[in-house]
């Protein structure tokens, strides 16, 4: 890629990690969902094909940081779906990145099959994980990529050390069950999948945590644009720069699973 389109790029990846700042601060999520997102579309980007489907998109955040995609996202929330697609409009998106709304992740409404699908954060909602986790083969194309986060069982918070917990409390009153590593392996079995990658994602081992709170504390306080848009993306800077390196060692106490499949 030459000078002048690298720089147009990098600038326009700028402005859209901007629009994800203000969203978390809008619906109140945390620098933590960005950390998700951007690990998630740091891979993404970096793959071949053009044909990506988000599953469980929520509000679209994440599609703001992956490029050079034909994106169809689906939510079972409609509310979900009507929100992302006004973000996309007020980030000028690219007229091929679609979202519909599907109401049965068993039963998807595709012909075509896709490059590259997403299922982050999803299957621990659902009653039947692996069905759904069929579903999304059934449309992967051959040698194409799955990538899919769970949230980890056994990840290690500051909090549940306080408490002397041996076992953290669910993430998410709505979680029907959270993952080892042991399950993804047998959750994968039955399906003609291969792992290329299985990692975690911001660590927490013991104290990253303690910065939740001052962190939505400072996002509350009316600093300029600018500046909140610093420390926001500065405290990605030192997590990418030292605290995934922390991750390889200790990773099976992240706070999610992140897994990267090829359909064989």
């Amino acid at each position: 890629m030459c000078g002048p389109m690298k720089l147009g790029l990098k600038k326009e990846m700028k402005m859209r990690q901007e629009s994800i700042f203000w969203e978390n601060i809008k619906h109140e999520y945390a620098i933590w969902h960005f950390i998700r997102y951007k690990r998630i579309s740091d891979i993404i980007n970096e793959t071949k094909g053009k044909q990506l489907l988000n599953v469980g998109c929520g509000i679209g955040l994440l599609d703001l940081l992956i490029t050079n995609k034909r994106i169809i996202s689906l939510d079972v929330n409609r509310k979900n779906i009507i929100e992302a697609i006004q973000i996309r409009k007020n980030n000028k998106l690219k007229e091929n990145t679609f979202y519909t709304l599907v109401a049965d992740l068993y039963a998807l409404p595709f012909k075509e099959k896709f490059d590259v699908i997403i299922c982050s954060e999803v299957l621990e909602h659902l009653t039947d994980d692996r069905r759904a986790l069929k579903a999304l083969v059934s449309v992967l194309k051959q040698k194409g990529l799955l990538l899919i986060t769970l949230p980890n069982a056994l990840r290690l918070e500051f909090p549940q050390l306080l408490r002397l917990a041996l076992r953290p409390k669910y993430l998410c009153s709505e979680h029907l069950r959270e993952y080892k590593v042991s399950d993804v392996y047998n959750l994968i079995r039955p399906f003609q999948l291969r792992i290329e990658k299985i990692t975690g994602i911001y660590f927490d081992f013991p104290f990253f945590h303690i910065f939740s709170r001052p962190t939505r504390a400072f996002t509350s306080i009316q600093f300029s644009t600018k500046f909140r848009f610093f420390v926001y993306t500065a405290l990605y800077r030192i997590y990418a720069t030292f605290w995934i390196a922390f991750e390889k060692l200790f990773w099976h106490h992240a706070y999610h699973i992140l897994l990267v499949l090829r359909k064989a």
